[in-house]
């Protein structure tokens, strides 16, 4: 029986194309983005936030130095070794496929940044994505997909 073939983004993340490709996104970058996104959203200082899609955790891990409790999840297993790292009290990484239902809710917003979604082979799997950000969300709350 033939191997099931593994989606191209379940490995490109981990590869040494994606690193060397994006090594000039580092945590200056993020910050100055992030202060640039929180100034337009004006999160709650007792704000709940979900990093999907977080990668080695830059943005979370400086969202959680702004005082937020943040949860950061990722497909890729070597991004969230490195991110788990800098766990504390308010700053949780988990490996996980934004397809399935996320337990780690709810959150008052998700944030879904730099080019992190719409790799899926058909629509369908974008939509449940979608249907798993939204269902993790407090009544009320934001999502924000930037690239």
């Amino acid at each position: 029986m033939p191997q099931p073939v593994a989606e191209w983004f379940s490995t490109w993340f981990d590869s040494p194309y994606y690193h060397l490709l994006y090594r000039d996104r580092n945590h200056t970058e993020a910050r100055v983005f992030i202060d640039e996104l929180l100034t337009h959203l004006h999160p709650k200082p007792t704000t709940r936030l979900l990093d999907l899609a977080c990668g080695k955790g830059r943005h979370a891990i400086y969202l959680s130095e702004k005082g937020y409790d943040v949860t950061g999840v990722d497909l890729s297993p070597e991004s969230i070794a490195h991110a788990r790292q800098f766990e504390h009290e308010h700053l949780h990484f988990h490996v996980h496929d934004m397809r399935d239902a996320l337990p780690y809710g709810p959150f008052d917003f998700i944030f879904n940044l730099f080019t992190s979604f719409g790799y899926f082979a058909n629509e369908t799997e974008n939509v449940v994505a979608l249907r798993s950000a939204a269902e993790a969300l407090r009544p009320g709350a934001r999502w924000s997909l930037t690239s």
